[in-house]
């Protein structure tokens, strides 16, 4: 009877865990599974047999009509899958225990209806919910402003600059024509969002940015002098208005990065050991102190706090800005790195239990699931677990 192994290459050998079975499996019904890894699907769909868990025509019914039922709701369940939902662990890493060799759709089947009942169990009546459009606008004068989805229809005044819109996630500032712009105070004001919060302001040039959880971006109701400078706090991505004689100018902490205009990434939590700045079109330059990078599209600058070093590397553009657009994505991130993501987005609190240095996942998942449903994905690599108490996720091995 064939087996497999998987490698870090590719799968030849001859036995498979039964975690690294279902992951092939998963990868089959999400439709991104390789030829050889159908192949070997393929291969395993006719071994029928089990040896721990040997045919009870009695108990399980007729082994050649169960068979062609089974496949038949295979078929059928292959397009039911929209959701990004792709989350597997760096293989290297993968523990090779429990070498059997089983039936594909009736043991996958037998497998998740238990691994379902003890989610179930440890996941009951713990919904919690992803985040949302909801921030809160601070005015010039301290008023504070609370925004969510709902469509506020007063304009809001701020100097010779008014607040047209705020409504389903978004806030748009518009500059109006003064005779007294040369006299004018600055105004400057800060849209703020919690945890499990996101929101989109177009700035009074024109400038796009969309602030992810647990942020915050300061700016000037209206732009005036030689240069645009905001404020950023947390992570925001950018798509700035070209103006030539007036470059844009974003603060983070210790760093600047200024461009003329352009898109890209910058994240800057506190909780992060770095700051990571995405280039996605045009150039930037990145600066601190002590060094200052040029960076290109396609780039991404690295500035660690520790050190004060800023390092340039190819970026992973579409993990960069993949909460801007709905989904979580990772690629060999640590399970840390993971679950501060998941813990601003969901506004848990995580706690860790056991060594969990050697946990890195690659995959995708939507952002609009409940965080059950990301825990139990990141669950069927076999090799981490999740307990939730209230809001608190305890993370183990």
């Amino acid at each position: 009877m064939d087996s497999i192994l998987i490698t870090e290459y590719k799968l030849n050998l001859k036995f498979v865990t039964k975690q690294q079975y279902f992951s092939l499996f998963e990868k089959h019904l999400s439709g991104t599974a390789s030829p050889e890894e159908e192949q070997i699907l393929i291969e395993f769909q006719d071994q029928f047999d089990l040896e721990s868990y040997p045919w009870n025509d009695q108990t399980m019914g007729e082994k050649k009509k169960v068979k062609a039922r089974l496949q038949r709701k295979l078929a059928d369940s292959i397009p039911q899958l929209s959701s990004v939902r792709s989350i597997r662990i760096k293989r290297w890493a993968i523990a090779a225990s429990l070498l059997i060799t089983f039936l594909m759709s009736f043991f996958y089947m037998v497998y998740h209806k238990n691994t379902d009942q003890e989610q179930q169990e440890r996941f009951a009546l713990k919904r919690i919910l992803p985040g949302s459009n909801k921030a809160t606008l601070t005015l010039a004068d301290g008023t504070t402003i609370a925004l969510g989805d709902e469509v506020q229809k007063e304009e809001i005044s701020q100097g010779s600059t008014i607040i047209l819109a705020r409504d389903k996630g978004l806030l748009v500032y518009q500059e109006m024509e003064s005779d007294n712009d040369a006299k004018s105070k600055l105004l400057f004001n800060t849209i703020s969002t919690p945890r499990g919060g996101q929101y989109q302001v177009v700035l009074p040039d024109g400038t796009k940015v969309w602030l992810n959880a647990s942020s915050s971006l300061s700016f000037p109701a209206r732009f005036t002098g030689q240069e645009r400078n905001v404020q950023l706090k947390g992570e925001a991505y950018f798509e700035v208005a070209k103006r030539k004689d007036m470059p844009f100018r974003v603060e983070v902490n210790e760093m600047t990065v200024k461009v003329l205009g352009t898109h890209f990434n910058v994240m800057a939590y506190d909780d992060e050991q770095s700051i990571h700045t995405t280039l996605l079109e045009g150039a930037v330059e990145v600066k601190n102190l002590f060094q200052k990078k040029i960076l290109k599209a396609g780039q991404q600058a690295n500035l660690k706090r520790n050190t004060g070093i800023i390092s340039v590397e190819d970026a992973k553009g579409v993990e960069s800005i993949a909460w801007k657009d709905g989904n979580f994505t990772f690629t060999d991130d640590s399970i840390q790195m993971i679950m501060r993501q998941i813990s601003r987005w969901y506004d848990v609190d995580i706690k860790y239990v056991g060594d969990l240095s050697d946990k890195f996942f690659e995959g995708s998942i939507a952002r609009h699931e409940q965080v059950s449903e990301v825990l139990k994905m990141l669950e069927l690599t076999g090799t981490i677990h999740f307990k939730i108490e209230g809001r608190r996720i305890t993370v183990m091995p």
